[in-house]
This record gives structure tokens, sequence and C-alpha cells, in this order.
């Protein structure tokens, strides 16, 4: 497992810049979406559209960012879904234990929406891939989870929440990097 934190930041940053306003409109629809009933069980697939998204300019840098790909994600609905509903009450049982438990569990399956979008994997397949490919390194990698959540929650709320509009694409772009430099991207 590689952990490139700073690297992956830096990156993200630079790609962020280059779609600002793209993005700024994807967080603003994810915070749309999160704010009705139905959030919950849309934002697994809204997030593997997003993760779709990003890989998508990953392979082609000259392109820029196609907001008519947000459906994508709906592509694997099912297994997105579920993925999204274990991973919040895998770290929801971390958190009854510790709030490191939660960074942890939240660290261990951070691959799982990446390898069901760009793999076609199943829910339970990707967290698995997930787990296996972190737990060696899972201290390294909750670091760059907590530094990231970190981040992300000092710029919102140093900028009385319009810095989510930064901070959330950064996070989601910083962690399909780290999928990138440790799974690769698939041909498809």
């Amino acid at each position: 497992m590689t952990v490139k934190t700073g690297e992956w930041i830096s990156e993200a940053w630079e790609l962020l810049k280059q779609d600002f306003w793209m993005h700024a409109l994807i967080a603003l629809i994810f915070a749309a979406v999160n704010s009705t009933g139905l959030g919950y069980l849309i934002i697994g697939p809204l997030t593997c559209s997003y993760v779709y998204i990003i890989i998508s300019k990953l392979k082609k840098p000259g392109k820029p960012l196609d907001i008519n790909h947000l459906s994508k994600g709906f592509d694997v609905f099912l297994d997105s879904f579920v993925a999204w509903l274990l991973i919040g009450l895998f770290a929801s049982l971390g958190l009854i234990a510790c709030l490191v438990g939660s960074i942890v569990v939240s660290a261990l399956l951070i691959f799982a929406l990446p390898l069901i979008m760009d793999r076609g994997m199943s829910f339970w397949d990707a967290i698995c891939a997930s787990w296996d490919k972190t737990k060696g390194d899972w201290f390294a990698v909750s670091l760059f989870v907590l530094v990231l959540s970190l981040l992300c929650g000092l710029i919102s709320l140093l900028t009385c929440g319009i810095g989510y509009f930064v901070a959330f694409p950064l996070m989601q772009i910083a962690i399909v990097l780290a999928y990138r430099d440790n799974f690769g991207l698939a041909n498809l």
C-alpha cells in the first residue's frame, strides 16, 4: 500500500483548480441531495458517479468534466447503495467504540466505491479488496483520512461553510488519486 498524503492533496488541488466551477456545482448537488430524505438512498450511487467523473478526467486530462456523467453511478445502484450502507454501519460501530475506530474503519474501506465504479466489483468484493489492500498500512491510511478530514473540516469552518465547495471535491479527488496509485485505473 502506498500512502502519499501530501502529494495526493497537492495533485487534488491542481485538478480541482482546472475545473473549479464544475466541482463546485457537483458539491452543491451533493449538498442538496444530502438535505433531502432520499439523500442516504442515493449518496452511494452519486458518489460512484463523481468517482467516474474524476477517473474520466485522469484518463483524459485535456477534457473538461462532464456533469452528464452524474448518472453513471446509478448503473451500479445496488452495489454502491449496499456498500455505502455497510461502510456507514461499520463506521458507526467504530464510532461507538471510539472516534478513532470510525476513522480506521473509514480508512480500511476507502476504496470500496472506486472499486465498484472502476472495476465493476460487487459491493462485498469491493469492501474485501479495499480491506485487503489497506489492512497492512491501516495506520498510514487512517492518518491520510484524518488529515484529509481535518483539512476539509477546517476549510469549511474557516469560511462559514462556503469552503465546502472546495473541501468536498478536494477530498473526493484525493481519494480517487489514492485509489489510482494503489490499484491503477481499469481500461474500461
